[in-house]
């Protein structure tokens, strides 16, 4: 079902258009090509599919008031299949074949950071969505963050745990860039806090049972666990730790990525520190425009390739569609665009620095947002 243009039209008003001239997409110029890249159908593809939605829904909003100047935005989606190698055969797709100079991307830093190895020499820009090693800060100039890395996330997350009265504290993260990255920020910001670091855990991600990982905490009974995670695997963690009796609080990045094993048990147990800024005004009507057009109500990534799409476009409605003009002119229509994730500010290498950030808690059988 597509969106009748008054929809579109309430959702442009909330955007700072300033930029965009007025007027229809004109039929006779080409396409502005932008690629995306996803994992359609690897690992959590469900997120995934709902930032393609978010991109999207600005890429309507943007031909809805013109297009860049006059040619319409075409995109061209690729599935990365959550693999590196897919990932690299997307891009290269994209890149030699469809000739885009920007795509979205939404992986893991596995899949991300190989595409950024490809595109950097060959003058490319990628707009990052998901992906959130510290190291993707490595490929300023072609790679700009709609959200925060872990190091900003961990260090959060770290000084959360203190800020609850723990002083003592477990870590257990996925032994991939992701989870020992968050891990160390989050454990260095624990230890400025005067917290005491007993063992820090990095699992090999999927497996069917978690015990022999976590049994070392039976008898080390710190105040707090602290961990980042996906779905799946969250749960199953969550499993062991409850058969071993291990009642500590769970401290984590990113908690809307989690997934609950047994509500009763994780009820008031589980809270943590998540990028912000989703129930802005602007992000209320995207949540409704993207319930009346899909029919579900959004993840949070979806907000974050919404945010992607919406500032490549104003991007190249300011400076043209040559990669060095929308390189130099992304920071400065960020400056200016008050986004679905909230103000968007980026350090000099075009990661988003002092992004909102909210703290949630498992209760009553649903994540809910907290003061504190």
């Amino acid at each position: 079902m597509k969106l009748g243009f008054s929809v579109l039209a309430a959702v442009c008003a909330m955007v700072a258009f300033s930029a965009l001239s007025p007027g229809a997409v004109r039929a006779d110029e080409p396409p502005v090509s932008v690629g995306v890249i996803a994992n359609l159908t690897g690992s959590d593809p469900k997120s995934s599919v709902d930032m393609v939605h978010g991109v999207e829904m600005a890429a309507d909003a943007l031909n809805a008031a013109g297009g860049v100047k006059g040619r319409k935005i075409a995109l061209i989606v690729e599935d990365s299949e959550y693999r590196p190698q897919a990932g690299i055969e997307a891009a290269t797709k994209l890149f030699d074949v469809n000739k885009v100079d920007a795509a979205i991307v939404f992986g893991g830093s596995s899949v991300s950071i190989p595409i950024a190895e490809l595109a950097a020499p060959k003058g490319k820009i990628l707009m990052n969505t998901s992906a959130s090693s510290a190291k993707l800060g490595n490929y300023g100039g072609t790679l700009f963050s709609t959200l925060p890395l872990d190091d900003i996330v961990g260090q959060q997350v770290g000084f959360y745990a203190a800020s609850k009265g723990a002083k003592t504290a477990a870590f257990i993260v996925p032994n991939n860039t992701f989870g020992t990255g968050l891990m160390e920020s989050a454990a260095k910001a624990f230890e400025e806090k005067g917290g005491k670091v007993l063992r820090k855990i990095a699992y090999t991600e999927g497996q069917p049972d978690y015990r022999a990982d976590l049994q070392a905490l039976v008898a080390l009974k710190p105040d707090a666990i602290i961990s980042a995670g996906y779905g799946d695997d969250t749960r199953t963690a969550f499993k062991a730790a409850r058969e071993l009796g291990i009642d500590a609080p769970w401290y984590v990045g990113y908690p809307s990525i989690f997934s609950v094993e047994n509500d009763a048990w994780m009820n008031g147990k589980l809270s943590g520190v998540d990028n912000g800024g989703l129930d802005s005004p602007m992000g209320q009507k995207l949540k409704a425009a993207a319930v009346a057009k899909y029919s579900a109500e959004p993840r949070p990534h979806f907000y974050y390739g919404y945010d992607a799409m919406m500032l490549l476009g104003l991007a190249m409605q300011k400076a043209g569609t040559g990669v060095a003009a929308i390189k130099a002119a992304l920071p400065d229509v960020a400056k200016s665009y008050d986004g679905a994730t909230g103000k968007i500010e980026w350090d000099a290498r075009g990661q988003r620095i002092n992004p909102p950030m909210d703290k949630f808690m498992f209760k009553d059988g649903k994540l809910q947002a907290i003061a504190n």
